[in-house]
């Protein structure tokens, strides 16, 4: 594994662009995989319900996930800041915080999804006939959470420290420990969502054990500081990573959102077949949302060397990245819809299979914008600018999604639902250039 440190504020910038991009996208891709690969033998041993069901719990952990990655996130950048200033102390204080409230915050927010889950789950689209396997699925997931927010938490502090290849190898390890276990606790075992839930757990333990251990041998700059002084300071720092909770929970809010309307206008197939699109658009995303985090710690660290020729370099390497990748993925969906949808619809004929090749032939449109989105969003929280970052995430994550799927079904019935993601990412793309124009002249003056 390579471990090689890299200076931020010096090496060539697109080549560093890459040097963090690529193993971030693949960790992000394997942690992707992992989870299709959940869907894929959910689908093809436990059926079509199974599979609506664990759609179904996803939106439960969002707002564990999503107050994990402020904090996480928002630490990070403040200590990509510090270490930028050659402030270290501080930088290993941020830290340290960072950790210690997202524990608190998981441990609290479990206990209280444990309590209520199956009136949360009829409440996010949950049916009679999902409520059940719903129900087990997350309670098996809740004691491994904690392991999952920080050690992914961990790898973001890895990669401002300057050790990419780190962060990715445990993101990755868990993965695939993820996709072997899936094989053989579901395909062999027989055991369907139960055993799905235990091989996420699993490589949850995994991958923070990875990242515990790279911290425990002080290789970088960041080490644990038991200053717990001056907390404002971590709650000051989690507001700017502000759009990332906002992601995170808006997109929970908009797949229960999707999960009730594809309920209400074709019950439990329709439910199935907008799980199978999204797992596949969560791939695709994940490919714009590793090059767009990546751009993090880069633009963060010359923020604060004050390099803004670099930072500039760096928003052009991420923009060009995720048009080429966009324009794949659309072309992938255009020539194999039916391949990609029949990897968790058996059935060719069902009505779950056909609303699924609907679905994808309308919302590919939307990642010929959607990483583009995300790399003005990373930009904004790197150049410390939460308010604009939080506009665009919310834009395209909750408002707009939201907007769209309680307006055009009444219109257009199902082509409305397929249509809410193209359009609402369409705004999004129109309010982020005007956000970065009316900002460029004073953040990027140097």
């Amino acid at each position: 594994m390579n471990n090689k440190k890299y200076d931020i504020t010096i090496s060539n910038e697109t080549g560093l662009f890459y040097r963090f991009a690529l193993p971030n996208i693949l960790s992000f891709v394997l942690m992707s995989s992992a989870g299709i690969v959940d869907g894929i033998f959910i689908g093809k041993y436990a059926g079509e319900i199974s599979l609506a069901a664990v759609n179904i719990s996803y939106p439960v952990f969002s707002f564990i996930w999503g107050l994990a990655m402020m904090i996480m996130v928002g630490g990070a950048v403040a200590a990509g800041k510090y270490l930028g200033e050659k402030n270290i102390d501080k930088a290993c204080q941020i830290f340290t915080k960072s950790i210690f409230a997202v524990a608190f915050i998981t441990i609290i927010i479990s206990l209280l999804i444990f309590l209520f889950n199956e009136k949360i789950i009829m409440i996010i689209g949950g049916s009679e006939k999902t409520l059940p396997i719903s129900s087990e699925y997350i309670k098996l997931i809740l004691p491994f959470v904690i392991f999952n927010t920080l050690g992914y938490g961990l790898s973001i502090f890895a990669r401002v420290d300057g050790f990419p290849f780190t962060a990715s190898f445990a993101l990755v390890t868990g993965a695939l420990i993820n996709i072997v276990l899936d094989a053989l606790f579901i395909a062999v075992f027989n055991m369907g969502v139960k055993g799905a839930a235990y091989a996420t757990g699993i490589s949850f333990i995994s991958g923070f054990l990875i990242m515990a251990v790279h911290f425990a041998k002080h290789k970088g700059n960041l080490k644990f500081s038991f200053n717990f002084n001056n907390m404002y300071e971590l709650f000051k720092a989690s507001l700017n990573g502000l759009s990332e909770f906002l992601n995170e929970i808006s997109v929970g809010i908009t797949m229960a959102l999707f999960n009730v309307v594809m309920m209400k206008y074709a019950k439990e197939e329709g439910v199935a077949a907008f799980t199978a699109i999204n797992y596949i658009l969560w791939l695709g995303d994940m490919v714009n949302y590793a090059a767009a985090d990546s751009l993090n710690p880069l633009i963060s660290t010359n923020y604060g060397a004050g390099k803004f020729n670099r930072i500039k370099k760096f928003l052009k390497a991420g923009i060009i990245f995720t048009i080429c990748n966009g324009i794949f993925i659309f072309l992938l969906l255009s020539f194999a819809g039916p391949f990609l949808t029949s990897l968790f619809i058996n059935n060719s004929s069902s009505n779950a299979f056909t609303i699924s090749i609907e679905f994808m032939s309308i919302i590919k449109w939307a990642f010929l914008l959607s990483g583009i989105n995300m790399v003005f969003s990373s930009y904004f929280t790197a150049m410390l600018r939460p308010k604009e970052s939080a506009i665009i995430a919310m834009l395209r994550s909750l408002i707009m999604p939201c907007t769209m799927l309680l307006l055009l079904p009444l219109y257009f019935g199902k082509t409305g639902i397929y249509s809410a993601v193209p359009l609402s990412e369409l705004v999004t793309f129109l309010a982020a250039i005007t956000l970065f124009i009316y900002t460029k002249k004073f953040l990027l003056k140097r």
